[in-house]
């Protein structure tokens, strides 16, 4: 190619992104009216989790089972054996580890599979 053919083809493509900037620009900042502030409570006295969402995991004849809030519904029976766990962590385990929501849950029985 020759000497004007670079800059025919350097000159679309810097054309070509000053577009593309341009309208993203205008994209991006032309909607300030759709955007809704979101009121975060931070009050601890005040909880808007719902109270019987929390879940209860307890240790069993070395298998964890996970319970409901009120301790006697059994939501799952895991195959994760304690027996390789220290003495106080099986303790902890056999008194159970109130956890408040299933995002927690499901990360302290990662935790435990590993």
């Amino acid at each position: 190619m020759n000497k004007r053919a670079y800059i025919f083809y350097l000159i679309i493509l810097v054309c070509g992104f000053a577009i593309a900037y341009v309208s993203g620009f205008k994209i991006g900042s032309g909607n300030n009216q759709s955007k809704i502030e979101k009121e975060v409570n931070v009050n601890p006295e005040i909880s808007t989790s719902s109270p019987t969402e929390g879940y209860w995991v307890k240790a069993v004849a070395d298998k964890i089972y996970v319970y409901k809030s009120d301790k006697s519904t059994l939501v799952a029976e895991t195959d994760i054996n304690i027996s390789g766990l220290s003495d106080g962590e099986k303790s902890i385990l056999e008194n159970g580890v109130y956890l408040e929501n299933a995002e927690e849950l499901f990360k302290y029985l990662e935790a435990n599979t590993s």
